[in-house]
């Protein structure tokens, strides 16, 4: 039986599957779009408190010590590669622009990404802010705010947590939310005693009509419902949009190979059962593109586990 399985993407899910996979006596290929492994917590500077076993490491260290155990492990790892086309059969072939590989299972591990500027280009102004070093769509950063006035919209838990982080040395803080708080509810506890104390300003629920440059700050005027049109000016906008699964590309290369349809849900993420089999056979999916509520490294990282542990007893029991 041919016991490769490729796994597409090489952040915590894809790595945690392809260890895996190879202590159950398959042969993994790891396929990773950049340069190392690692995925959103290569960008992640904040200490991750929630994962067993190692407290104080950053995301970025994370990502260090997961790398290093694939290379200790020897994991074959394809860098710098992206998947050009699929072919289905008895087994998939997998194209990249340099590689082929014979595959008896895919295991998607793609990720998301956070939403950066697509998500309010139609925005009047916007386009200004794309040439404005004073802003910032990803929420790995933490930017240097020192005494100045600064927006925070989105009022998830990267929308709270960094609204709650600057307020230790910004002047003044303006929260934008569309509609509700969508964060850990310590996260709005946070922000509500910022607001109390008044270091935050809330505008909820608003709706941004317009940016504006002007000089070295930004215009922002935006409506709370039922409300006239105000305007505030602030030095900085950190957007905090949320995140996308990264599934546009897969979708793509399985329908021109015509290997069948993914079943997504809602959210657009890639529906599974509760053993990670997609709606196609012997093709599964693993980490934050499954899992639109509780995407992080432990749920990352356990759900690489559970993949592997189907590829072994779908491809068990058809032997």
């Amino acid at each position: 039986m041919n016991k490769v399985v490729t796994v597409i993407g090489g952040g915590p899910a894809g790595m945690s599957c392809a260890l895996w996979l190879k202590h159950l006596k398959f042969s993994p290929i790891l396929i990773e779009k950049s340069k190392k492994l690692g995925g959103l917590q290569t960008i992640s500077p904040f200490h991750n408190k929630w994962y067993l076993g190692v407290p104080g490491q950053t995301g970025m260290e994370l990502a260090k010590q997961f790398n290093r155990h694939i290379e200790l492990e020897v994991i074959p790892t394809l860098f710098n590669s992206q998947v050009k086309r699929i072919t289905p059969g008895n087994n998939f072939q997998i194209f990249t622009d340099k590689h082929e590989i014979t595959a008896k299972s895919i295991v998607i591990a793609t990720g998301q990404r956070f939403k950066g500027y697509e998500s309010i280009e139609s925005i009047a102004g916007s386009q200004e802010l794309l040439s404005s070093p004073n802003v910032c769509f990803n929420p790995g950063a933490v930017p240097i705010v020192h005494g100045q006035k600064v927006a925070v919209v989105g009022g998830g838990d990267n929308g709270l947590g960094t609204a709650s982080i600057l307020t230790d040395t910004a002047q003044h803080i303006h929260l934008f939310v569309r509609s509700q708080f969508q964060g850990f509810s310590m996260n709005q506890k946070a922000v509500c005693d910022q607001i109390k104390s008044g270091k935050i300003t809330l505008h909820k629920p608003a709706f941004i009509q317009r940016f504006k440059l002007q000089g070295d700050n930004i215009s922002i005027t935006f409506k709370v419902e039922n409300q006239p049109e105000e305007e505030v000016l602030v030095n900085y906008i950190c957007f905090r949009l949320g995140f996308a699964p990264n599934v546009e590309d897969i979708i793509k290369l399985f329908d021109r190979g015509g290997i069948g349809c993914l079943e997504l849900n809602q959210g657009e993420y890639i529906t599974t059962d509760r053993f990670l089999r997609t709606s196609i056979p012997n093709v599964y999916a693993a980490g934050d593109v499954t899992n639109y509520r509780d995407p992080c490294v432990a749920t990352a990282v356990a759900q690489g586990a559970i993949a592997a542990r189907s590829v072994e007893s779908d491809l068990r029991s058809d032997d």
